[in-house]
């Protein structure tokens, strides 16, 4: 798995550079044997502990793995949008650029997650992810189907010497060479769900606002579990849980330091490529059933199910609404059908349209969230009232997580059935949606079931 200095392209970005404005080389080496991203960044552990991402998308036809950090965004003046300020890094990044990738998801890219909402105090749990937190990786593995490519991003300056490189080469067969650590997930000492007489009472007063209001049609009401292990996770050995244990989800890992936010979410919010526009809308939950007969059972229930349709179709017409705006022959799927994971089941409708010339993937991540299955209906007004309502900072929870190129394509999911962990505390986060005719004690029993998928990751019981 050897890579060989690019001379040219090296020479190439010397010629680019200042000495204010270095330029980043960003080369792109295919590899002609089966290499996995997973292994490789477990390789990375000893290395690059604290500066690693993963994502995989439910189809598995994308795996990327990141490690090292050759540049980072992090978003932590709260007076400046940080949608607007990563665009802002990236149109500047672009153009001091010299790469050699021409397959999407290589070459100069950034992944991270941005804050579900920047208008409240960060909280101190989520101090070094602030209201955006993206990296630049200096090594990352991208597997598409079956072709894997390795992009490694420099940063030249014009008197630099080919020793620059070569270090960074060295660096890169040390991984490779590595042998894969030993995964395992400290004992999880202890798993308490926190304030649900709290949760009951917020929803009890929610319920009592929608069925006064004529504007106000729901609210995502959240809450935690507070858990505490032996000693600090190991996120390579959670990425290898989630992957055993859930399916039909998009799986993300985002190291920085001895924090960690991880992932298996079923819910997309945007993806741009070539042109095309794609949405989901992800919304209603049940219980998976023991037998096949119960799950036909209890899926057919969920396709029939009054609030649950409603709930469903605020998530439609919010995106469709909003789509419309960026978009040309916007399509969406004719009716819900199910989306089953292993401990859930949700009503699922695709969106699909043609991007306008002059939008970026971040400009419609903005717009869409929150969207009425993890914010409410109206946007803004139900903001407010989990402001209100919820004491502590939901962080990169329910937000959109995920990666966007030079030409602002990527792909965003909406980052639910997550934790967070540092060093050995940790938090496992479930909201649900909360309607006129919401009962306090379903809303209550439906978060336990959302809290499951992450808790058995950790090696949890069952609740």
């Amino acid at each position: 798995m050897g890579i060989t200095l690019p001379l040219a392209l090296f020479e190439q970005a010397k010629r680019h550079a200042t000495k204010d404005e270095p330029a980043l080389l960003s080369y792109v080496h295919e590899f002609t044997s089966d290499v996995s991203p997973l292994v490789l960044y477990q390789k990375a552990k000893d290395a690059f502990s604290g500066e690693r991402f993963f994502w995989q998308n439910p189809e598995k036809t994308l795996t990327l793995a990141g490690f090292g950090v050759t540049e980072q965004f992090l978003a932590q003046d709260k007076q400046k949008d940080a949608y607007v300020g990563l665009e802002d890094r990236i149109r500047a990044l672009k153009v001091r650029t010299v790469t050699n990738a021409t397959e999407k998801q290589t070459g100069p890219l950034y992944f991270g997650g941005f804050a579900f909402d920047p208008e409240r105090e960060t909280g101190k749990e989520w101090q070094v992810f602030k209201d955006a937190l993206f990296y630049l990786p200096l090594f990352m593995v991208t597997k598409k189907k079956e072709r894997v490519f390795l992009t490694v991003n420099v940063v030249i300056y014009p008197d630099d010497e080919t020793n620059k490189f070569e270090a960074v080469q060295a660096q890169w067969e040390k991984i490779a060479n590595a042998a894969v650590p030993s995964l395992e997930i400290d004992t999880l000492v202890s798993a308490k769900e926190l304030d649900p007489d709290a949760f009951l009472e917020n929803a009890a007063e929610i319920v009592s606002l929608l069925q006064g209001s004529e504007d106000l049609h729901k609210v995502v009401l959240s809450r935690r579990m507070g858990l505490r292990f032996g000693h600090q996770v190991d996120s390579g050995a959670v990425l290898e849980q989630m992957i055993k244990t859930q399916n039909s989800s998009y799986f993300f890992v985002l190291e920085k330091g001895s924090a960690l936010f991880f992932g298996a979410t079923p819910e997309r919010l945007v993806e741009v490529s070539d042109g095309e526009v794609y949405s989901a809308c992800v919304a209603g939950s049940a219980p998976r059933g023991k037998t096949e007969a119960e799950d036909e059972k209890l899926g057919n229930e969920l396709l029939t199910d009054a609030k649950n349709l409603r709930e469903h179709r605020y998530v439609v017409d919010m995106i469709e609404d909003t789509l419309r705006g960026f978009t040309e022959d916007l399509s969406v799927s004719s009716e819900p059908v199910l989306l089953k994971n292993r401990d859930i089941q949700h009503l699922y409708m695709h969106v699909k349209a043609k991007k306008r010339a002059d939008v970026t993937i971040t400009e419609i991540a903005r717009a869409l969230h929150p969207t009425p299955a993890l914010g409410g209906l109206p946007q803004q007004m139900a903001k407010a009232i989990i402001r209100m309502k919820e004491t502590d900072d939901r962080g990169l929870y329910g937000a959109p997580v995920g990666f966007v190129n030079m030409d602002f394509e990527g792909e965003f999911a909406v980052a639910i059935r997550s934790g967070l962990v540092v060093d050995s505390l940790g938090i496992l986060f479930a909201g649900c949606g909360i309607v006129s005719d919401s009962v306090p004690a379903k809303e209550l029993e439906e978060t336990r079931m959302k809290f499951q998928p992450m808790l058995r990751v950790l090696g949890g019981t069952e609740l």
